[in-house]
This record gives C-alpha cells, sequence and structure tokens, in this order.
C-alpha cells in the first residue's frame, strides 16, 4: 500500500492535481513529499498550517499612494522564484483555525496568495480527528478541490525500513512523459459512465464524509486527469484505483469496476487486427476512442492508417454512429500535427464517409 501511495501522489505532482495525504504522524507523509521534491529536482516550501494566520495566505495589507497592496509572505515570493518546480506543502491542515480557512481556500483553488499567482504544486497533510491537535473536519468546498489519500505504512514496511534504511521503500518512479492524450481518453470514458449513471454525477455527503472525497463535477474531471496521468506513466490498476477513489470517495470503485469488465483490449493489438474490436456497443466506442488516443500520442504514418483501417471496419460492422468520436478526435490530431510542425499524413479514403456526419455534428453545437 505503501508504494501505491508514493505512486498515486507521483501521479498527483506530474499531473498538478491538489492532494492530500490523510494519515497518523510518523507514517512517512511528511518524509516521502521531501523525497519526491529531491527526485524531481523541484523546490519544497513546507507551510504549518496551525501556526499561520490569515496574511500568510491572503497576504500583509500595505498602504501605498492611496491604496492598499497585499504584500506576499517570504514563502510566496520563494515559490514564486521557484516557479512551476515547485511544491507548497501545507502541513497540519485540518488544525489550520477556522478564521484562516476562506484564505487559504484561494490559495488550493485558485492558486492565489493574496494578489500573487503561485505556479507550483499543492500538497496537504492532515492527521486523523482523534489524533489532531485542535483538528477539525475539512469543509466541504476545500475538500471537494482535494485528491485524499489515506496514508498508510504497514509494521513490515516498518520493518523492511528498519533493516535497510526507509529509503528503500520508495519504489522505482518513471520518467515525466506526455500525458494529454491518455487524459482525454479517461474523460471520455468517465463521460461515458456518467452519461449511463447520472445518479453518481454528483453526491454531495453529510456529516464527516463530506470533509473526505466524494463526486462532483469538479472531482470527475480529477478523477478523469489522475487516471490519464497514472496510465501515461505505466502504472498498474491498483495505483489507477487508489487515485480515482481519493478524487471520488466510494463511488471511484464503482466507475474503476465498470471499467474493468469493459475489458477492453490493447489498442495497438486491435490496429495490428482490426477484427478484434469488440461487438457490444459500449466496449466498441471505448476501444475506438482508446485507437484514437494512442494514434494521437504516437504519431506516425502507420498508426495513422492502422487507425482508420479500424475505424473504416468498425463502418462495415454497421457502428459508424459510434465510429464518429473517433474520426473526429483523429481529424484534430492531424490539425494539431500541422500547427506543431510535426509531420502531415493525407486524409484516406475511409475518413470520406465520416466527413458529412462530422459537419452535421458541429452544426449541432453551434
Amino acid at each position: 500500500m505503501f508504494r501505491e501511495n508514493v505512486e498515486a501522489l507521483y501521479t498527483c505532482l506530474l499531473g498538478n492535481i491538489p492532494v492530500i495525504l490523510w494519515g497518523p504522524p510518523g507514517v512517512g507523509k511528511t518524509a516521502t513529499v521531501s523525497y519526491l521534491a529531491k527526485t524531481l529536482g523541484w523546490h519544497l516550501e513546507v507551510v504549518i498550517g496551525a501556526t499561520r494566520d490569515r496574511t500568510d495566505f491572503g497576504g500583509f495589507p500595505v498602504a501605498r499612494d492611496g491604496s492598499v497592496d497585499l504584500v506576499p509572505m517570504p514563502w510566496v515570493k520563494r515559490l514564486i522564484e521557484a516557479g512551476e518546480r515547485s511544491i507548497l506543502f501545507l502541513d497540519e491542515l485540518s488544525s489550520v483555525p477556522e478564521d484562516v480557512r476562506p484564505a487559504l481556500l484561494r490559495v488550493i483553488n485558485e492558486r492565489y496568495a493574496g494578489d500573487v499567482y503561485l505556479p507550483g504544486r499543492i500538497v496537504a497533510a492532515a492527521n486523523p480527528g482523534n489524533v489532531a491537535v485542535g483538528g477539525l473536519d475539512l469543509e466541504p468546498p476545500i475538500a471537494n478541490r482535494l485528491l485524499h489519500l489515506e496514508w498508510t505504512l504497514e509494521p513490515r514496511e516498518w520493518a523492511l525500513g528498519m533493516r535497510e534504511g526507509f529509503d528503500t521503500l520508495y519504489p522505482p518512479l518513471p520518467n515525466p512523459k506526455p500525458f494529454a492524450h491518455e487524459v482525454e481518453w479517461a474523460r471520455e470514458m468517465v463521460a461515458l459512465y456518467v452519461e449511463r449513471n447520472p445518479l453518481h454525477a454528483y453526491m454531495a455527503p453529510k456529516g464527516e464524509e463530506a470533509g473526505k472525497a466524494w463526486p462532483s463535477y469538479r472531482t470527475w474531471d480529477m478523477a478523469a486527469r489522475a487516471l490519464g496521468v497514472a496510465r501515461a506513466l505505466g502504472f498498474k490498476e491498483g495505483v489507477q484505483t487508489t487515485l480515482v477513489v481519493g478524487a471520488l470517495g466510494k463511488t471511484g470503485y464503482s466507475f474503476m469496476s465498470w471499467l474493468q469488465e469493459l475489458d477492453l483490449p490493447d489498442p495497438r493489438e486491435v490496429m495490428k487486427n482490426p477484427s478484434l474490436l469488440p461487438s457490444r456497443d459500449d466496449r466498441t466506442y471505448a476501444t475506438l476512442m482508446a485507437v484514437a488516443s494512442t494514434t494521437a500520442g504516437e504519431w506516425t504514418e502507420n498508426n495513422w492508417k492502422a487507425a482508420w483501417r479500424v475505424i473504416g471496419y468498425a463502418a462495415e460492422m454497421g457502428k459508424a454512429d459510434l465510429a464518429v468520436p473517433a474520426a473526429g478526435r483523429l481529424l484534430r490530431a492531424l490539425a494539431q500535427a500541422r500547427e506543431e510542425r510535426k509531420p502531415s499524413f493525407p486524409v484516406p479514403k475511409e475518413a470520406e464517409r465520416f466527413l458529412p456526419l462530422l459537419n452535421k455534428v458541429a452544426e449541432m453545437r453551434r
């Protein structure tokens, strides 16, 4: 579990997803954030929430030339100097005084401390209420802007660290990779699931659960981004589930079960052999979108031609309507490649049958 949490936190850092680590003292929350900052070569700024007041997050008011400016604190200036390669670590978040939380909410939600934009990543940590000093439940607006990871360290993991050094607990981590195309595929899957399960779209809980992860339009988008980045990094299903549940709460298990039940084939194998395209409509749609996203991410002429063969095969199966979004995705990828001066490939004959449908969809959206 510790290794999965490390990989999940690494995913959030690369994907620029605000995250909170929940766990008792001494289970490695701060140590892991420090380790990942060092691994990435990023600046780490630790701010203890329980020791701060509103001016720390909202800026110190100073009168100048008849107006009032909110002057940023030194920790803000250090983050600005470090730029995007920085981490703001808000420790003991649940112990932040109530009157400070409105200013803190703006830091988390808008990335602003006073009048200054914070370009880096945000990680928070909190102890459970039964062990936190002056701990309070997070308000739903703050909780719903964070991905929640339950941080634990099993006795066997701790014993291994004692014997061999705690750095041995950290898994080898892949280098950062482009993830935009995987995120787009994940967003398609999330949209498909929510369309079929509209009651899961927004489920505001009550009581203590309101201070943890729960489904909203914001957290569904967060879940899609986390899932896409994790897939791009090659992390296994367990890490993907940890991230999705961290964004959505228990509803995340339902989504991941649905995704697993689709039992999608490898899009690269389908591109080699279009007959592997599943026949069930939801599986057909999901596979076609995976083929289009794979092609956009691995931009070669062979992949471009193979993807259109798959889409042509879908049309021959009588599923042209399901193939329209994938066809549109491929054509957008071609336009983007031209803008970025990447190799440009001719539009094959398989695309011609989709152009009227794509034009009709565009007209309906106007």
